[in-house]
């Protein structure tokens, strides 16, 4: 089996890469779809976020993420307190789903794949890029964010020439979409892995 982990700052188009890779048909387990299981999963996790900041995070009884996102953003001190609750049932979910996987090729998509120490448990490390100017602009547009809050949504990630250093392989993706899905497609041939071709020989066999 080979697990590759791949990781990105905010708004670098980590997802773009990530629907890529299902597109192949490849298995993707998504750190951040598992951390919104285990609010579901684990109880004590809600609990703890109603004692701590109450109704405010709720709407209809239903968590705001984004009303849960921005408080924790405003400190790093709410942050870390957060993480300490959460972190651990994520990375229990994220090793378990890896270690039950079948599959001969598996990919973590983990924003904090090196703040956690995730990578201990992939075998390729992928980061993927864009320089501050494209992020600032691509949160303002998306999330309608003002560029101070932008700002801080970026400082409060590692630094992500930090995660390049630490990383296997780097995608550019400040450019055309097509030549960041290129650099990722021959990542994956260097790392002896011609998943597309696989998958259309397998169709036309079925096809016969």
């Amino acid at each position: 089996m080979v697990r590759i982990g791949l990781t990105g700052g905010i708004a670098t188009g980590k997802t773009t890469m990530t629907r890529h890779l299902r597109s192949l048909g490849i298995p993707v387990i998504e750190a951040d779809v598992v951390s919104r299981e285990v609010l579901e999963i684990y109880p004590e996790i809600g609990e703890y976020l109603r004692s701590t900041y109450g109704e405010a995070i709720y709407e209809n009884g239903v968590l705001d993420r984004k009303a849960l996102g921005w408080i924790i953003f405003q400190s790093e001190d709410h942050r870390k307190r957060y993480r300490d609750v959460i972190m651990p049932r994520i990375r229990q979910e994220i090793e378990k789903r890896l270690r039950e996987t079948q599959d001969e090729l598996v990919v973590l998509d983990a924003p904090l794949l090196f703040e956690e120490d995730f990578q201990k448990d992939v075998d390729v490390t992928i980061t993927v890029y864009a320089r501050e100017e494209v992020q600032l602009a691509r949160l303002m547009e998306r999330d309608g964010y003002t560029k101070d809050e932008a700002r801080r949504r970026i400082a409060a990630q590692m630094d992500l020439r930090e995660k390049m250093r630490l990383s296997d392989f780097v995608i550019d993706n400040s450019g055309s979409l097509e030549d960041s899905l290129q650099e990722l497609d021959g990542i994956l041939e260097r790392i002896g892995i011609d998943y597309g071709k696989e998958k259309k020989i397998e169709k036309e066999k079925k096809d016969i």
